[in-house]
């Protein structure tokens, strides 16, 4: 009798804290799916999680965030671990990051959106809130911008889910800060500048609220953390 009402109790808790992040609630554990764009620069949820503790909303004891990672890799390419790392805690949030040119290219694309609402449908049984990641564009192919927007914007319309525009904070930081390299001399993977702009962008996004002000600037003096921190929730407000 007493293991049956215990249990009740633990599924409405669950229900209640579930409910509380589809509400808006600032997620306390975060895990993030993808590729050399998020483990770059020590892992982007790294400099998440550091902006969250700013913040004063969590702190170490109270939050969590990981990276399942492939060099290079496809979204598709995350099938054999996907279920499993999902189910490794209870994930408030589970963030999609497919190839910078996986949801665009021909080849790529249909098999992108078909991971895409696999992941979503796997995550959303757990209680975990699907949100897709943007990328940006290559610096010599500014064009890919506004086919990423479209195409993460299309796939997030159609599984009713969030997509964090980190590609739309790199190109407005591209166009107005040319001085200030958001990407490698590879043209593609980030910048500390870039990943920092990524994270300021996720915690605008996840957290509802201005990143600006934050104390947390991953070493790049205050003066360029600001304006990353206010392009990401211009950004993010604008979306």
């Amino acid at each position: 009798m007493m293991t049956k009402l215990v249990l009740r109790l633990l599924i409405f808790v669950g229900l209640l804290l579930n409910h509380a992040v589809m509400a808006g609630e600032p997620p306390a554990k975060v895990l993030f799916i993808g590729n050399s764009f998020t483990y770059y620069n020590n892992g982007l949820h790294r400099h998440y999680l550091r902006l969250g503790w700013a913040s004063g909303i969590h702190d170490e004891a109270n939050s969590r965030a990981r990276i399942l990672t492939i060099s290079g890799g496809h979204l598709p390419e995350h099938e054999g671990g996907f279920e499993h790392v999902l189910r490794s805690d209870e994930w408030d949030v589970v963030v999609l990051q497919g190839h910078s040119l996986g949801p665009i290219d021909e080849d790529t694309a249909e098999p992108f959106r078909t991971t895409a609402k696999k992941f979503v449908e796997l995550a959303r049984k757990r209680g975990t809130r699907p949100v897709f990641f943007m990328t940006w564009a290559y610096t010599d192919r500014p064009e890919m911008t506004t086919e990423l927007d479209k195409a993460y914007t299309d796939i997030g319309h159609e599984l009713d889910a969030q997509v964090v525009p980190v590609g739309l904070a790199f190109a407005t930081v591209t166009a107005e800060r040319p001085d200030l390299l958001l990407r490698m001399d590879d043209a593609r993977h980030p910048s500390m500048a870039g990943t920092y702009l990524a994270a300021c962008t996720f915690f605008a996004a996840l957290y509802r609220q201005s990143p600006e002000g934050l104390d947390y600037d991953a070493g790049l003096g205050r003066e360029t953390a600001t304006y990353l921190q206010q392009v990401a929730w211009k950004t993010v407000q604008g979306k």
